[in-house]
Protein backbone atom coordinates (compact mmCIF):
# COMPACT_ATOMS: atom_id res chain seq x y z
CA UNK A 1 0.00 0.00 0.00
CA UNK A 2 2.55 2.53 0.97
CA UNK A 3 4.31 1.55 -2.95
CA UNK A 4 0.89 3.13 -4.23
CA UNK A 5 0.71 5.92 -2.27
CA UNK A 6 4.55 7.10 -3.28
CA UNK A 7 3.04 6.26 -7.26
CA UNK A 8 -0.55 8.79 -6.12
CA UNK A 9 0.18 12.47 -6.88
CA UNK A 10 -0.14 14.17 -2.74
CA UNK A 11 -2.99 16.39 -4.15
CA UNK A 12 -5.31 13.43 -5.30
CA UNK A 13 -4.78 12.00 -1.48
CA UNK A 14 -6.69 14.73 0.40
CA UNK A 15 -8.39 13.48 3.11
CA UNK A 16 -6.83 9.56 2.69
CA UNK A 17 -6.06 8.00 5.36
CA UNK A 18 -8.39 9.07 7.92
CA UNK A 19 -11.36 10.31 6.08
CA UNK A 20 -12.43 7.09 4.11
CA UNK A 21 -16.46 7.49 3.84
CA UNK A 22 -17.06 3.73 5.35
CA UNK A 23 -20.35 3.90 4.03
CA UNK A 24 -18.93 4.21 0.46
CA UNK A 25 -21.19 1.53 -1.66
CA UNK A 26 -18.35 1.37 -3.87
CA UNK A 27 -15.90 -0.08 -1.44
CA UNK A 28 -18.61 -2.75 -1.12
CA UNK A 29 -19.08 -3.59 -4.36
CA UNK A 30 -15.74 -4.06 -4.95
CA UNK A 31 -15.43 -6.63 -2.00
CA UNK A 32 -18.36 -8.63 -3.73
CA UNK A 33 -16.52 -8.81 -7.02
CA UNK A 34 -15.09 -12.36 -7.68
CA UNK A 35 -12.48 -10.36 -9.90
CA UNK A 36 -11.15 -8.11 -6.89
CA UNK A 37 -7.52 -8.68 -6.18
CA UNK A 38 -4.97 -7.27 -3.51
CA UNK A 39 -7.53 -6.54 -0.92
CA UNK A 40 -5.76 -7.13 2.97
CA UNK A 41 -7.44 -9.69 4.63
CA UNK A 42 -10.01 -10.26 2.16
CA UNK A 43 -8.32 -11.59 -0.77
CA UNK A 44 -6.61 -14.96 0.73
CA UNK A 45 -8.44 -18.22 0.29
CA UNK A 46 -10.40 -18.31 3.45
CA UNK A 47 -11.37 -14.79 3.78
CA UNK A 48 -12.73 -15.18 -0.01
CA UNK A 49 -14.98 -18.05 0.88
CA UNK A 50 -16.44 -16.54 3.18
CA UNK A 51 -17.14 -13.60 1.65
CA UNK A 52 -18.90 -15.37 -1.28
CA UNK A 53 -21.09 -16.04 1.46
CA UNK A 54 -21.80 -13.24 3.42
CA UNK A 55 -22.17 -10.87 0.60
CA UNK A 56 -21.18 -7.91 2.90
CA UNK A 57 -23.00 -4.74 1.98
CA UNK A 58 -21.15 -2.35 5.13
CA UNK A 59 -18.55 -2.27 7.60
CA UNK A 60 -19.95 -4.68 10.33
CA UNK A 61 -20.30 -7.34 7.44
CA UNK A 62 -16.87 -6.95 6.48
CA UNK A 63 -15.60 -6.78 9.92
CA UNK A 64 -17.30 -10.30 10.92
CA UNK A 65 -14.93 -11.72 7.72
CA UNK A 66 -11.68 -10.82 9.44
CA UNK A 67 -13.42 -12.41 12.29
CA UNK A 68 -14.90 -15.07 11.10
CA UNK A 69 -11.87 -16.75 8.91
CA UNK A 70 -10.32 -17.81 11.97
CA UNK A 71 -9.80 -21.64 13.25
CA UNK A 72 -11.78 -20.56 15.68
CA UNK A 73 -15.40 -19.02 14.43
CA UNK A 74 -14.82 -20.35 11.01
CA UNK A 75 -17.51 -22.96 11.74
CA UNK A 76 -20.01 -20.09 12.53
CA UNK A 77 -20.01 -18.97 9.01
CA UNK A 78 -23.23 -20.07 8.17
CA UNK A 79 -24.84 -19.31 11.08
CA UNK A 80 -23.77 -15.66 10.72
CA UNK A 81 -25.21 -15.90 7.17
CA UNK A 82 -28.84 -17.34 8.06
CA UNK A 83 -29.16 -14.58 11.64
CA UNK A 84 -28.03 -11.97 9.11
CA UNK A 85 -30.57 -12.61 6.68
CA UNK A 86 -32.89 -13.38 9.42
CA UNK A 87 -33.53 -17.05 9.28
CA UNK A 88 -32.22 -17.99 12.46
CA UNK A 89 -31.54 -17.04 15.91
CA UNK A 90 -29.14 -18.72 17.68
CA UNK A 91 -29.45 -17.19 21.41
CA UNK A 92 -32.67 -16.12 23.80
CA UNK A 93 -33.28 -12.17 23.69
CA UNK A 94 -31.16 -11.49 26.46
CA UNK A 95 -27.91 -12.66 25.26
CA UNK A 96 -29.07 -11.65 21.47
CA UNK A 97 -29.10 -7.75 22.79
CA UNK A 98 -25.53 -8.46 23.64
CA UNK A 99 -24.43 -9.03 20.34
CA UNK A 100 -26.00 -6.50 18.11
CA UNK A 101 -23.40 -5.99 16.06
CA UNK A 102 -22.60 -8.95 14.95
CA UNK A 103 -25.92 -10.15 14.16
CA UNK A 104 -26.57 -12.13 16.81
CA UNK A 105 -23.13 -14.40 16.64
CA UNK A 106 -20.36 -14.24 19.14
CA UNK A 107 -17.33 -13.06 16.70
CA UNK A 108 -15.00 -11.56 19.70
CA UNK A 109 -13.48 -11.45 22.67
CA UNK A 110 -15.42 -8.75 23.83
CA UNK A 111 -18.44 -10.30 23.63
CA UNK A 112 -17.71 -13.67 25.39
CA UNK A 113 -16.19 -11.10 28.02
CA UNK A 114 -19.58 -9.23 27.83
CA UNK A 115 -21.31 -11.92 28.30
CA UNK A 116 -19.80 -13.53 31.19
CA UNK A 117 -19.95 -10.32 32.93
CA UNK A 118 -23.65 -9.42 32.44
CA UNK A 119 -25.11 -12.62 32.43
CA UNK A 120 -22.98 -14.40 34.52
CA UNK A 121 -22.29 -12.29 37.03
CA UNK A 122 -17.96 -12.03 36.46
CA UNK A 123 -16.21 -9.12 37.43
CA UNK A 124 -14.79 -7.51 34.19
CA UNK A 125 -10.85 -8.80 35.53
CA UNK A 126 -12.80 -12.10 36.36
CA UNK A 127 -13.60 -12.14 32.42
CA UNK A 128 -10.55 -11.39 31.46
CA UNK A 129 -9.03 -14.52 33.15
CA UNK A 130 -11.68 -16.33 31.55
CA UNK A 131 -10.74 -15.39 28.33
CA UNK A 132 -7.23 -16.60 29.10
CA UNK A 133 -8.54 -19.23 30.25
CA UNK A 134 -10.67 -20.18 26.99
CA UNK A 135 -7.26 -19.63 24.89
CA UNK A 136 -5.20 -22.09 26.81
CA UNK A 137 -8.31 -25.05 26.40
CA UNK A 138 -8.13 -23.73 22.85
CA UNK A 139 -4.61 -25.67 22.29
CA UNK A 140 -4.56 -29.44 21.47
CA UNK A 141 -2.68 -30.04 24.98
CA UNK A 142 -4.82 -29.31 27.56
CA UNK A 143 -3.48 -29.37 30.93
CA UNK A 144 -6.10 -31.26 33.74
CA UNK A 145 -5.58 -28.11 36.33
CA UNK A 146 -7.07 -25.88 33.21
CA UNK A 147 -9.94 -28.49 32.28
CA UNK A 148 -11.11 -28.20 36.35
CA UNK A 149 -10.77 -24.16 36.36
CA UNK A 150 -13.46 -24.64 33.28
CA UNK A 151 -15.64 -26.65 34.90
CA UNK A 152 -15.75 -24.77 37.85
CA UNK A 153 -16.33 -21.15 35.65
CA UNK A 154 -19.22 -22.81 33.56
CA UNK A 155 -21.20 -23.89 37.10
CA UNK A 156 -20.86 -20.15 38.29
CA UNK A 157 -21.81 -19.05 34.75
CA UNK A 158 -24.93 -21.24 34.81
CA UNK A 159 -26.15 -20.29 38.49
CA UNK A 160 -25.65 -16.63 38.07
CA UNK A 161 -27.46 -17.08 34.16
CA UNK A 162 -30.36 -18.54 36.43
CA UNK A 163 -30.91 -15.13 38.30
CA UNK A 164 -30.81 -13.40 34.75
CA UNK A 165 -34.22 -15.43 33.77
CA UNK A 166 -31.75 -17.93 31.18
CA UNK A 167 -32.71 -21.77 31.85
CA UNK A 168 -30.25 -23.75 32.33
CA UNK A 169 -30.27 -25.64 29.32
CA UNK A 170 -29.43 -22.21 27.35
CA UNK A 171 -26.90 -21.23 29.63
CA UNK A 172 -25.08 -24.65 29.30
CA UNK A 173 -25.83 -24.26 25.36
CA UNK A 174 -23.77 -21.27 25.47
CA UNK A 175 -20.80 -21.96 27.67
CA UNK A 176 -20.22 -25.09 25.45
CA UNK A 177 -20.56 -22.53 21.80
CA UNK A 178 -18.38 -20.12 23.79
CA UNK A 179 -15.54 -23.18 24.45
CA UNK A 180 -15.85 -23.79 20.40
CA UNK A 181 -14.41 -20.62 19.29
CA UNK A 182 -11.61 -20.59 21.79
CA UNK A 183 -8.79 -21.93 19.82
CA UNK A 184 -8.70 -18.52 17.48
CA UNK A 185 -10.67 -15.28 18.03
CA UNK A 186 -9.93 -11.81 17.23
CA UNK A 187 -10.56 -8.85 20.02
CA UNK A 188 -12.96 -6.50 18.47
CA UNK A 189 -10.04 -3.50 18.46
CA UNK A 190 -7.88 -5.66 16.25
CA UNK A 191 -10.97 -6.95 13.58
CA UNK A 192 -11.60 -3.45 13.37
CA UNK A 193 -7.94 -2.06 12.47
CA UNK A 194 -7.15 -4.70 10.19
CA UNK A 195 -10.59 -3.63 8.77
CA UNK A 196 -10.25 -0.78 7.92
CA UNK A 197 -6.65 -1.47 6.81
CA UNK A 198 -8.83 -3.32 4.09
CA UNK A 199 -10.92 -0.36 3.66
CA UNK A 200 -8.19 1.34 2.61
CA UNK A 201 -7.14 -1.16 0.26
CA UNK A 202 -10.66 -1.04 -1.39
CA UNK A 203 -10.30 2.69 -1.76
CA UNK A 204 -7.19 2.55 -3.59
CA UNK A 205 -8.21 -0.42 -5.51
CA UNK A 206 -11.73 1.73 -6.32
CA UNK A 207 -10.52 5.01 -6.87
CA UNK A 208 -6.81 4.54 -7.72
CA UNK A 209 -6.78 1.68 -9.58
CA UNK A 210 -4.48 1.67 -12.23
CA UNK A 211 -1.78 2.26 -9.49
CA UNK A 212 -3.03 -0.47 -7.34
CA UNK A 213 -2.91 -2.72 -9.90
CA UNK A 214 0.67 -1.74 -10.91
CA UNK A 215 1.81 -2.33 -7.66
CA UNK A 216 0.15 -5.94 -6.96
CA UNK A 217 1.91 -6.64 -10.51
CA UNK A 218 5.28 -5.96 -9.15
CA UNK A 219 4.87 -7.80 -6.09
CA UNK A 220 3.86 -10.62 -7.92
CA UNK A 221 5.83 -10.44 -10.81
CA UNK A 222 8.20 -13.26 -9.36
CA UNK A 223 5.07 -15.41 -8.17
CA UNK A 224 3.96 -17.17 -11.59
CA UNK A 225 0.75 -18.98 -10.84
CA UNK A 226 -0.17 -15.64 -8.85
CA UNK A 227 0.79 -13.51 -11.10
CA UNK A 228 -1.40 -15.53 -14.05
CA UNK A 229 -4.73 -14.83 -11.97
CA UNK A 230 -3.39 -11.31 -10.66
CA UNK A 231 -3.47 -10.58 -14.72
CA UNK A 232 -6.60 -12.23 -15.55
CA UNK A 233 -8.69 -10.36 -12.77
CA UNK A 234 -6.91 -7.37 -13.74
CA UNK A 235 -8.10 -7.83 -17.43
CA UNK A 236 -11.46 -8.46 -16.57
CA UNK A 237 -11.60 -5.00 -15.59
CA UNK A 238 -10.79 -3.64 -18.78
CA UNK A 239 -6.76 -3.26 -18.07
CA UNK A 240 -4.70 -3.84 -20.96
CA UNK A 241 -1.00 -5.27 -19.39
CA UNK A 242 1.49 -4.15 -22.34
CA UNK A 243 5.07 -5.92 -22.91
CA UNK A 244 8.29 -3.50 -21.81
CA UNK A 245 8.83 -0.83 -24.08
CA UNK A 246 12.13 0.65 -24.22
CA UNK A 247 10.69 4.41 -24.45
CA UNK A 248 7.75 4.01 -22.27
CA UNK A 249 8.87 1.31 -19.69
CA UNK A 250 10.32 2.43 -16.41
CA UNK A 251 12.56 0.20 -13.87
CA UNK A 252 9.11 -1.76 -12.85
CA UNK A 253 5.33 -2.01 -13.60
CA UNK A 254 4.09 1.21 -13.73
CA UNK A 255 0.52 2.76 -15.16
CA UNK A 256 0.48 3.76 -18.40
CA UNK A 257 -1.92 6.00 -20.24
CA UNK A 258 -5.71 5.74 -20.54
CA UNK A 259 -6.13 1.62 -19.25
CA UNK A 260 -2.64 0.17 -19.93
CA UNK A 261 -0.66 -0.97 -17.65
CA UNK A 262 3.29 -1.28 -18.97
CA UNK A 263 5.58 -4.08 -17.74
CA UNK A 264 8.90 -2.44 -16.37
CA UNK A 265 12.81 -3.04 -18.04
CA UNK A 266 13.96 -4.60 -14.84
CA UNK A 267 11.18 -7.23 -14.97
CA UNK A 268 13.26 -8.91 -17.40
CA UNK A 269 15.43 -11.47 -17.41
CA UNK A 270 19.12 -10.39 -17.77
CA UNK A 271 18.36 -7.20 -17.41
CA UNK A 272 20.41 -5.83 -14.34
CA UNK A 273 20.22 -2.54 -12.50
CA UNK A 274 23.02 -0.95 -14.05
CA UNK A 275 22.15 -1.62 -17.60
CA UNK A 276 18.29 -0.18 -16.73
CA UNK A 277 20.11 2.91 -15.41
CA UNK A 278 21.87 3.50 -18.79
CA UNK A 279 18.81 2.89 -20.65
CA UNK A 280 16.36 5.13 -19.20
CA UNK A 281 19.33 7.62 -18.91
CA UNK A 282 19.67 8.40 -22.13
CA UNK A 283 16.42 7.71 -23.68
CA UNK A 284 14.40 8.58 -26.12
CA UNK A 285 15.64 6.03 -28.59
CA UNK A 286 14.21 7.05 -32.69
CA UNK A 287 15.92 3.07 -33.63
CA UNK A 288 17.64 0.16 -33.00
CA UNK A 289 20.44 1.10 -34.18
CA UNK A 290 20.54 4.55 -31.90
CA UNK A 291 20.02 2.76 -29.06
CA UNK A 292 23.15 0.50 -29.79
CA UNK A 293 24.45 3.96 -29.93
CA UNK A 294 23.46 5.72 -27.01
CA UNK A 295 23.46 3.21 -25.00
CA UNK A 296 27.60 1.73 -25.76
CA UNK A 297 28.10 0.58 -21.99
CA UNK A 298 29.59 -2.51 -20.78
CA UNK A 299 26.49 -3.04 -18.28
CA UNK A 300 24.22 -3.18 -21.76
CA UNK A 301 25.51 -6.43 -22.92
CA UNK A 302 24.77 -8.18 -25.83
CA UNK A 303 22.86 -10.20 -23.98
CA UNK A 304 20.83 -7.20 -22.87
CA UNK A 305 19.54 -6.43 -25.92
CA UNK A 306 18.92 -9.96 -27.20
CA UNK A 307 16.68 -10.23 -24.26
CA UNK A 308 14.93 -6.48 -24.84
CA UNK A 309 14.23 -7.58 -28.27
CA UNK A 310 12.99 -10.85 -27.68
CA UNK A 311 9.98 -9.54 -25.34
CA UNK A 312 8.93 -7.00 -27.74
CA UNK A 313 11.06 -3.95 -25.98
CA UNK A 314 11.77 -2.39 -29.74
CA UNK A 315 8.61 -3.51 -31.38
CA UNK A 316 7.14 -0.17 -32.24
CA UNK A 317 10.57 0.41 -33.84
CA UNK A 318 11.32 -3.39 -35.85
CA UNK A 319 8.19 -5.72 -35.62
CA UNK A 320 9.93 -9.03 -36.47
CA UNK A 321 12.03 -9.90 -33.35
CA UNK A 322 13.40 -12.96 -34.94
CA UNK A 323 14.61 -11.28 -37.70
CA UNK A 324 15.78 -8.35 -35.45
CA UNK A 325 17.60 -11.02 -33.16
CA UNK A 326 19.41 -12.51 -36.33
CA UNK A 327 20.37 -8.93 -37.60
CA UNK A 328 21.54 -7.83 -34.22
CA UNK A 329 24.13 -10.74 -33.62
CA UNK A 330 25.56 -10.61 -37.19
CA UNK A 331 26.00 -6.23 -36.56
CA UNK A 332 27.50 -7.33 -33.08
CA UNK A 333 29.50 -10.09 -34.43
CA UNK A 334 31.25 -7.83 -37.22
CA UNK A 335 31.31 -4.67 -35.45
CA UNK A 336 34.41 -5.66 -33.36
CA UNK A 337 36.26 -2.91 -31.93
CA UNK A 338 34.33 -0.16 -34.57
CA UNK A 339 33.60 2.90 -32.68
CA UNK A 340 32.49 5.33 -35.14
CA UNK A 341 29.31 5.86 -35.39
CA UNK A 342 28.90 6.86 -39.14
CA UNK A 343 30.68 3.47 -39.86
CA UNK A 344 28.71 1.32 -37.08
CA UNK A 345 25.17 2.88 -38.75
CA UNK A 346 26.48 1.71 -42.34
CA UNK A 347 27.30 -1.96 -41.15
CA UNK A 348 23.77 -1.88 -39.73
CA UNK A 349 22.16 -1.28 -43.07
CA UNK A 350 24.45 -3.16 -44.85
CA UNK A 351 23.22 -6.65 -42.43
CA UNK A 352 19.95 -5.08 -42.33
CA UNK A 353 20.04 -5.52 -46.35
CA UNK A 354 21.15 -8.61 -46.18
CA UNK A 355 19.27 -10.00 -43.42
CA UNK A 356 16.12 -8.93 -45.65
CA UNK A 357 17.00 -11.86 -47.94
CA UNK A 358 17.38 -14.48 -45.89
CA UNK A 359 13.78 -16.95 -46.10
CA UNK A 360 12.35 -18.35 -43.21
CA UNK A 361 12.25 -15.18 -40.42
CA UNK A 362 9.42 -14.99 -39.80
CA UNK A 363 8.42 -14.84 -35.81
CA UNK A 364 5.61 -17.55 -35.13
CA UNK A 365 3.50 -17.43 -32.00
CA UNK A 366 5.26 -20.28 -30.99
CA UNK A 367 8.71 -17.96 -31.33
CA UNK A 368 7.20 -15.77 -29.14
CA UNK A 369 5.77 -17.96 -26.37
CA UNK A 370 9.29 -19.11 -26.29
CA UNK A 371 10.76 -15.91 -26.04
CA UNK A 372 8.07 -15.06 -23.14
CA UNK A 373 9.05 -18.43 -21.00
CA UNK A 374 12.77 -17.31 -21.61
CA UNK A 375 12.69 -14.05 -20.35
CA UNK A 376 9.78 -13.95 -18.28
CA UNK A 377 9.57 -17.40 -16.88
CA UNK A 378 6.08 -17.95 -18.56
CA UNK A 379 3.79 -16.75 -21.27
CA UNK A 380 2.44 -13.63 -20.19
CA UNK A 381 1.25 -11.82 -23.15
CA UNK A 382 0.95 -14.60 -26.23
CA UNK A 383 -1.78 -16.58 -26.39
CA UNK A 384 -2.22 -20.17 -27.33
CA UNK A 385 -5.64 -18.99 -28.50
CA UNK A 386 -5.59 -17.78 -31.85
CA UNK A 387 -8.11 -15.93 -33.89
CA UNK A 388 -8.72 -19.28 -35.84
CA UNK A 389 -9.00 -21.56 -32.66
CA UNK A 390 -11.56 -19.65 -31.20
CA UNK A 391 -13.81 -19.20 -34.72
CA UNK A 392 -13.34 -23.31 -34.65
CA UNK A 393 -14.29 -23.73 -30.65
CA UNK A 394 -17.44 -21.03 -31.49
CA UNK A 395 -18.50 -22.97 -34.60
CA UNK A 396 -18.09 -26.20 -32.26
CA UNK A 397 -19.98 -25.00 -29.39
CA UNK A 398 -23.14 -24.03 -32.11
CA UNK A 399 -23.19 -27.60 -33.28
CA UNK A 400 -22.99 -28.83 -29.19
CA UNK A 401 -20.11 -30.36 -29.20
CA UNK A 402 -17.87 -28.66 -26.79
CA UNK A 403 -18.60 -26.44 -23.45
CA UNK A 404 -16.75 -23.16 -24.95
CA UNK A 405 -15.55 -22.42 -21.49
CA UNK A 406 -15.58 -22.90 -17.98
CA UNK A 407 -18.89 -20.78 -17.49
CA UNK A 408 -20.80 -23.44 -19.69
CA UNK A 409 -19.46 -26.88 -17.80
CA UNK A 410 -22.36 -28.04 -16.46
CA UNK A 411 -23.11 -31.68 -14.62
CA UNK A 412 -22.97 -33.37 -18.03
CA UNK A 413 -19.16 -33.94 -18.95
CA UNK A 414 -18.31 -32.23 -22.39
CA UNK A 415 -14.42 -31.53 -23.83
CA UNK A 416 -13.59 -27.79 -23.28
CA UNK A 417 -11.09 -26.27 -24.85
CA UNK A 418 -7.89 -25.30 -22.25
CA UNK A 419 -4.93 -24.05 -21.87
CA UNK A 420 -2.73 -26.30 -19.71
CA UNK A 421 -1.07 -23.72 -17.66
CA UNK A 422 0.65 -25.82 -14.91
CA UNK A 423 1.07 -29.67 -13.34
CA UNK A 424 0.98 -29.89 -9.47
CA UNK A 425 1.35 -33.86 -8.37
CA UNK A 426 1.76 -34.99 -5.17
CA UNK A 427 0.42 -38.09 -3.50
CA UNK A 428 -2.90 -38.28 -2.12
CA UNK A 429 -3.73 -40.06 1.18
CA UNK A 430 -3.52 -43.64 -0.09
CA UNK A 431 -0.06 -42.98 -1.14
CA UNK A 432 -0.99 -42.31 -4.82
CA UNK A 433 0.20 -40.11 -7.45
CA UNK A 434 -2.18 -37.54 -8.61
CA UNK A 435 -2.32 -34.00 -9.41
CA UNK A 436 -3.54 -30.37 -10.00
CA UNK A 437 -3.46 -28.99 -13.12
CA UNK A 438 -3.79 -25.20 -14.07
CA UNK A 439 -5.72 -24.67 -16.85
CA UNK A 440 -7.33 -21.31 -18.30
CA UNK A 441 -10.22 -21.21 -20.75
CA UNK A 442 -10.70 -18.89 -24.02
CA UNK A 443 -11.89 -15.98 -21.82
CA UNK A 444 -8.63 -15.77 -19.59
CA UNK A 445 -10.42 -17.61 -16.59
CA UNK A 446 -8.12 -19.66 -14.26
CA UNK A 447 -9.05 -23.08 -12.67
CA UNK A 448 -7.27 -25.51 -10.56
CA UNK A 449 -8.83 -28.94 -10.93
CA UNK A 450 -7.91 -32.48 -9.39
CA UNK A 451 -6.76 -34.94 -11.14
CA UNK A 452 -7.25 -37.91 -9.23
CA UNK A 453 -5.00 -41.09 -9.18
CA UNK A 454 -7.53 -43.47 -11.48
CA UNK A 455 -7.21 -40.93 -14.15
CA UNK A 456 -3.59 -39.79 -13.44
CA UNK A 457 -1.83 -42.86 -14.02
CA UNK A 458 -3.27 -42.95 -17.43
CA UNK A 459 -2.69 -39.48 -18.61
CA UNK A 460 -0.06 -37.85 -17.00
CA UNK A 461 2.45 -39.00 -19.77
CA UNK A 462 0.11 -37.27 -22.35
CA UNK A 463 -0.07 -33.47 -20.12
CA UNK A 464 2.29 -31.18 -21.50
CA UNK A 465 2.31 -27.59 -19.92
CA UNK A 466 1.81 -24.68 -22.04
CA UNK A 467 -0.68 -27.13 -24.45
CA UNK A 468 -4.26 -26.80 -25.63
CA UNK A 469 -6.48 -29.25 -25.34
CA UNK A 470 -9.89 -30.24 -25.52
CA UNK A 471 -10.27 -32.04 -21.96
CA UNK A 472 -13.53 -33.73 -20.61
CA UNK A 473 -14.88 -31.16 -17.87
CA UNK A 474 -17.95 -31.23 -15.64
CA UNK A 475 -19.10 -30.25 -12.53
CA UNK A 476 -20.25 -31.95 -9.23
CA UNK A 477 -22.98 -31.25 -7.00
CA UNK A 478 -21.43 -29.43 -5.55
CA UNK A 479 -20.23 -27.14 -8.13
CA UNK A 480 -17.09 -27.41 -8.35
CA UNK A 481 -15.09 -28.52 -11.91
CA UNK A 482 -13.47 -31.47 -12.34
CA UNK A 483 -11.67 -33.29 -14.85
CA UNK A 484 -13.07 -36.74 -16.46
CA UNK A 485 -16.76 -37.54 -16.32
CA UNK A 486 -19.42 -38.47 -12.89
CA UNK A 487 -19.26 -42.50 -13.47
CA UNK A 488 -16.41 -43.68 -12.96
CA UNK A 489 -14.41 -46.14 -15.06
CA UNK A 490 -11.12 -48.51 -15.23
CA UNK A 491 -11.17 -48.34 -19.07
CA UNK A 492 -7.78 -46.42 -19.77
CA UNK A 493 -9.05 -46.12 -23.66
CA UNK A 494 -12.08 -44.47 -22.54
CA UNK A 495 -10.03 -42.27 -20.36
CA UNK A 496 -7.59 -41.58 -22.88
CA UNK A 497 -10.51 -40.20 -25.25
CA UNK A 498 -10.95 -37.51 -22.57
CA UNK A 499 -8.27 -35.48 -23.32
CA UNK A 500 -7.09 -34.70 -26.96
CA UNK A 501 -3.95 -31.97 -27.28
CA UNK A 502 -4.25 -29.63 -30.12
Amino acid sequence: MIKILREVKKEELIDFMYNIDINDSKLYDEVRDKNSIGIFQISGKTATEVKEQVKPKNFAELNAISALARPGTIDFVDEYVRSKNGEFKKYPEIIDNLLIDSSGIVLFQEQLMSIFNKIGGFSLEETNYVRGLMKKLGKADKKPEDLKSWSKVVKRFIKNSEKNNLKKTDAEFIADDLMKMSSYSFNKSHSSSYTYISIMTLYLSVYFRKYFYSSILDYEVDRDKYLLEAIHSIKNHGYEIIPPDINGSGSNIVPGKNNKILFGLMNIKYVGEKAVEVILANKPYNSVIDFILKTRDRSVTSRVIVSLISVGSFDKMYLNRKKLIVMFERFWKEKKSVKIHEKLKALWEKINEETNRIPGLSTTITDLRNYEKEYFGMCLFTSLFTKDRIDAFKAMKKQNLIHLNFEDVTLYSMKTPVCLNYIRAFKDKNQNEMAFVDIEDINGNVLSVPVFASYWKHVREHFIPNSVYLMNLYKDDNGKTLFGQRAWTRSEFTILRMIKKL
